[in-house]
């Protein structure tokens, strides 16, 4: 809470900020109480009681973009069509936050020749919200190329 203490003049008000910062997925609770300096606690004078309450939740990022999964371990694909040697394609991947905190996308780093994430590589999305992340194929040789991307949170 800020400011941890403060004095309130007759007939006056002012607002104090409580924080919210769980660390676990569960219920919290807490009590607000401000008491009258030299009041009596045992008064409705004396001082104000409440009950804070909030739930932990954790970010919530899901594939939209591609839909095409693989039928082995469920990851999305991102196919490209055939490409020439030295032309190049673009693709997208769409990130939606369906949770209730915002989320941070975090890939790792691209370590194929034949691919280039074209949009920065970490991204926060806020609460019902979408990204895109562009990828470009630029074949260097023929071969058909794969590569598993992944991201964090």
């Amino acid at each position: 809470m800020a400011p941890e203490g403060l004095t309130i003049d007759p007939h006056k008000h002012k607002y104090v900020t409580c924080t919210f910062a769980p660390s676990e997925m569960k219920q919290y609770g807490g009590i607000f109480e401000a008491v009258v300096q030299s009041g009596d606690a045992n008064t409705k004078q004396g001082k104000m009681t409440f009950e804070l309450r909030g739930e932990g939740t954790l970010p919530t990022l899901q594939v939209t973009e591609p839909e095409e999964r693989d039928a082995t371990d469920g990851y999305p694909i991102v196919r490209f069509p055939r490409t020439r040697v030295n032309k190049e394609h673009i693709a997208s991947i769409v990130l939606v936050n369906e949770g209730q905190v915002p989320a941070t996308a975090k890939f790792d780093a691209m370590t194929n020749e034949h691919f280039e994430f074209l949009s920065s590589m970490n991204h926060t999305i806020m609460s019902k919200q979408h990204h895109h992340f562009d990828i470009k194929f630029a074949p260097k040789s023929v071969n058909q190329n794969k590569f598993l991307l992944t991201f964090q949170t």
